[in-house]
């Protein structure tokens, strides 16, 4: 991509950064939120740190011991998801032998609560068929994560709706449209669709293309306030 990220706010180009320890990464970011798709060695270490962001985590390709509050998960591939609000410490350490591909959101919005689910970890909520795509749903108060799996020919019809979205391409390749701006996404590859901003996605291709989707508030399992008795938000594309 030669494109500037300011040109393209939908589709930005990653800044690489390489640090000392090896772990490297590329950074997407769109005004108060950043995707982070790191490469861990074998044996890297992410020290003890607090930040201001709030930070959600999956791993994609090896495995990672994370350690978020004071609890420690093993995290496995598309299984474990860590919830780290402003103000608390975050530690990992790939104890594999083997590179750890993390994918990470950072996000700083003012007036926003990110507040963590109990343990601060989440694991799948469900996984089930949606617009002829396999998804697999993983559910905290605000934000809501969804790996989709779009066959050849598959695809997500043009929609807007009041949840910010962001995408990440995890394996294969495939078509985003955000407003009137198209781009072909590969492996961590991501777009950032704000509030109300029309998009679609397809797969002219005859292999498999996954994506992950992060919902900003939960689009799909909204999540019941107290004394909250209305009916879930209608689901649609």
């Amino acid at each position: 991509m030669t494109t500037q990220a300011h040109e393209r706010p939908y589709f930005p180009a990653p800044d690489a950064v390489l640090h000392d320890n090896g772990i490297r990464f590329d950074s997407y970011r769109r005004d108060d939120t950043e995707v982070r798709v790191s490469y861990l060695p074998p044996g890297a270490v992410v020290a003890p740190q607090s930040r201001a962001e709030a930070q959600v985590g999956m791993v994609f390709r090896g495995e990672l011991s994370a350690t978020v509050g004071g609890v420690t998960k093993l995290m496995k591939p598309e299984h474990d998801v860590y919830v780290v609000p402003p103000g608390v410490e975050l530690s990992a350490v790939n104890t594999s032998s083997s590179e750890t591909v993390v994918l990470e959101i950072r996000r700083d919005k003012a007036g926003e609560s990110c507040p963590a689910p109990s343990g601060y970890f989440l694991e799948p909520l469900e996984s089930r068929k949606f617009v002829k795509m396999d998804v697999t749903f993983f559910l905290a108060d605000w934000i809501e994560l969804m790996i989709a799996d779009i066959p050849g020919g598959g695809e997500m019809p043009y929609h807007k709706h009041s949840h910010e979205q962001i995408g990440i391409c995890l394996e294969g390749r495939y078509d985003m449209t955000v407003e009137e701006t198209s781009h072909e996404l590969r492996f961590g590859g991501t777009y950032f669709c704000a509030s109300q901003e029309g998009h679609s996605a397809a797969n002219p291709h005859t292999g498999m293309a996954r994506s992950l989707n992060i919902f900003i508030p939960p689009r799909y399992h909204r999540v019941p306030k107290p004394g909250d008795d209305q009916d879930s938000e209608q689901e649609s594309p």
